[in-house]
């Protein structure tokens, strides 16, 4: 999952940045992966990182003495690139409810709880006593109030508690749910203010764009252009087309790299602290905030066969779309094509989809129960 993400981010650092070198690198991946991440000590002689995607594919390998990096871009892809939000949601995310003064936790380096308490930080404002976040089909919400740094779970108009005293399972369950909604709704296409180092970027990035893809007009008439005016180039730097549809597509691309198009998720345990049939609804919750974008994605380890069972209901109710809507609810469908399942089994990784029958594989759903129905069954014949 960790590893995951990273490499996630990597490629949007590339993408932006247009080079490798300035993150595929020793410094990088140490700070970036191993200390953000916290697996000092994962990385051993012979390790191997390789990520492909529709616009490139890059490896790290070798060992911590001699790191070696690989990268290619795939041509036919070069420009369809599109910006995620990429969110790590840890297991730890209940920090934000039992520690009141999280936001004053020092770290002694960059990390991903670091990371996670910033994006929460940006959530929470979003949700006022005007604007709560219905917590799933609990009958509860909750909100920020932000001039006396007050959190709360709303119960009805007269009764409150505060997320300092609500259950475990609120206490997981309400930053993930705030982060995922956040994410989907909130920060999809929102212009930002960029600092002066993303500026240059951005243009940087517009000037290979324009070198690569555009050519300055041959004709006679000059119908359309694009001017840069930032606090890095104050003075206009004038881009010429050929035509409006050129001058449509350059602004459409850069558009795409620079305004967060969808959001990418890596959740640690969603099961945590949740009853069986909470965790069922949290499911379907995120079904259908992910689903209100084709390219969300969601990235989640489980320990939990409710979880598991509960994609089999979505995955079946895309099977069924005529009844799906009155058992499982709207939107909350998933095509078998659009979901990976894989379990981790003494180091090795296997798919554990059944092609047959279009479902997550049931013999894999929970094994322990077995273990401990045959541990029962043995003693009862004693």
């Amino acid at each position: 999952m960790k590893i995951a993400s990273f490499c996630n981010w990597i490629e949007k650092r590339i993408e932006l940045s247009q080079s490798s070198d300035d993150y595929l690198n020793k410094v990088v991946f140490w700070e970036g992966l191993v200390d953000y991440h916290r697996l000092n000590g994962f990385i051993k002689k012979g390790f191997l990182i390789k990520y492909e995607s529709s616009y490139m594919v890059f490896s790290i390998s070798g060992s911590p003495e001699n790191i070696q990096f690989s990268f290619k871009w795939k041509p036919r892809n070069r420009w369809q690139y599109r910006r995620p939000q990429i969110a790590y949601i840890p297991a730890e995310r209940n920090i934000v409810a039992v520690i009141p003064n999280w936001f004053d936790i020092s770290f002694s380096n960059d990390n991903n709880i670091q990371g996670y308490l910033s994006d929460w930080e940006n959530a929470r404002n979003t949700f006022s006593q005007h604007n709560k976040l219905s917590i799933l089909n609990l009958g509860l919400s909750y909100y920020y109030d932000n001039e006396q740094h007050r959190e709360s779970i709303y119960i009805d108009k007269n009764t409150e508690i505060s997320f300092l005293n609500a259950s475990s399972g609120l206490q997981s369950v309400v930053p993930l749910c705030g982060l995922v909604n956040y994410l989907t709704f909130h920060e999809l296409h929102r212009p930002r203010k960029l600092s002066v180092a993303q500026e240059r970027e951005l243009n940087h990035l517009q000037d290979i764009l324009y070198k690569e893809r555009f050519t300055q007009s041959k004709g006679s008439t000059i119908v359309g252009r694009v001017d840069d005016i930032t606090n890095t180039y104050p003075e206009p730097r004038t881009k010429y087309f050929g035509s409006f549809k050129e001058e449509s597509q350059f602004s459409e691309i850069i558009d795409n790299y620079s305004l967060t198009q969808y959001a990418s998720f890596y959740l640690e345990e969603p099961e945590e602290n949740l009853f069986p049939a909470t965790q069922y609804e949290l499911v379907k919750w995120m079904a259908k905030q992910i689903n209100t974008t084709k390219e969300n994605s969601l990235c989640i380890a489980t320990h939990s066969p409710y979880i598991l069972s509960s994609f089999n209901n979505l995955i079946q109710a895309a099977d069924n779309p005529k009844i799906a809507e009155s058992i499982v609810g709207e939107s909350t469908a998933i095509p078998f094509e659009d979901i990976n399942v894989y379990a981790v089994d003494k180091g090795t990784v296997k798919d554990i989809k059944d092609y047959d029958l279009h479902l997550i594989s049931q013999t894999e759903l929970d094994t322990a129960s077995d273990t401990i129905a045959s541990d029962f069954s043995k003693l009862l014949e004693q």
